[in-house]
């Protein structure tokens, strides 16, 4: 269903109804509130499922960014180890 079809459809309909004078029952008029509120209802869902995507992104690139961050500053630390594999020399306080 394409939503600007319909939308077309209800000028028109409108115009048929306000400059020809053409009849409207209100089975008609049922039908066209019917219409609309299954346009409204499916903007509504297809902005909401819209959002909802954003947001996943959104988080996605803060989870992508705090791990770059994260590798940045794991590459960035000094072994303290030292050069002998951490075992101390004696008369360094280490036993």
């Amino acid at each position: 269903m394409n939503v600007t079809r319909v939308v077309k459809d209800w000028l028109l309909i409108a115009f048929s109804w306000l400059v020809i004078k053409d009849t409207v029952t209100i089975v008609n008029l049922l039908g066209y509130g019917l219409a609309f509120l299954g346009v409204g209802y499916y903007n509504h869902s297809k902005l909401q499922a819209l959002k909802v995507k954003e947001a996943q992104k959104k988080a996605q690139e803060v989870d992508e960014e705090s791990g770059k961050l994260l590798s940045v500053e794991g590459e960035g630390k000094i072994n303290n180890t030292g050069s002998d594999g951490g075992v101390g020399k004696k008369g360094d306080g280490q036993s």
